[in-house]
């Protein structure tokens, strides 16, 4: 097959050189308005051919490449002093698997246990290429089905306004649940 990105011919959908240039995470971090610290991985420009494969036949080698390269590698690192659960944004398979649970699932170690359909949209509005005024005016209206007191890292692949990670923030406070930081894999700072 050849490499998504250069065309060589590879034994993986990206070949290593690819993979060492495009999958060597250069982290940030962003602060959203209710005091969340959003940490991402990559920049979403850098990265952007790669998260639109969720829609594609092979999407879920590519999140899987990508969470090996970026949520595993913080896994190993992270420690708390108690379990806490990695909770995936709206994990509904789709397109035969769910993006978000892949990245959710990268994260399990003796400190973080995936919790998966424990934070699902009752809406099922596309926010991609949308501006942030229809962000605000279509919100998520998340269900949560998560124990109280509990201290979670939200999961998403992308933050681009913030609007979905605020929403499911302030809810789960609502909730008696803490959200510690949210963890994306690209940043597009949407402004």
């Amino acid at each position: 097959m050849r490499c998504l990105h250069c065309g060589t011919w590879a034994f993986k959908l990206l070949c290593p050189v690819c993979q060492k240039q495009l999958l060597t995470p250069k982290p940030s971090q962003r602060v959203l308005l209710n005091g969340l610290k959003v940490n991402s991985f990559f920049a979403y420009d850098d990265i952007a051919f790669l998260l639109h494969a969720k829609h594609k036949v092979y999407g879920s080698f590519i999140f899987e490449l990508l969470a090996k390269h970026s949520f595993e590698i913080f896994a190993k690192t992270f420690h708390f002093p108690e379990k806490i659960l990695a909770v995936p944004i709206d994990d509904r398979i789709k397109d035969g698997y769910s993006h978000t649970a892949i990245l959710a699932k990268a994260l399990k170690s003796d400190s973080i246990k995936p919790r998966y359909k424990a934070l699902q949209a009752t809406t099922s509005y596309s926010y991609s290429g949308q501006s942030l005024a229809f962000r605000k005016s279509h919100p998520r209206r998340f269900v949560c089905k998560l124990p109280k007191n509990s201290k979670v890292i939200l999961v998403d692949d992308l933050i681009t306004s913030g609007q979905t990670l605020l929403e499911a923030s302030e809810l789960l406070k609502k909730f008696q649940i803490t959200p510690l930081f949210a963890l994306t894999l690209a940043n597009a700072n949407l402004n």
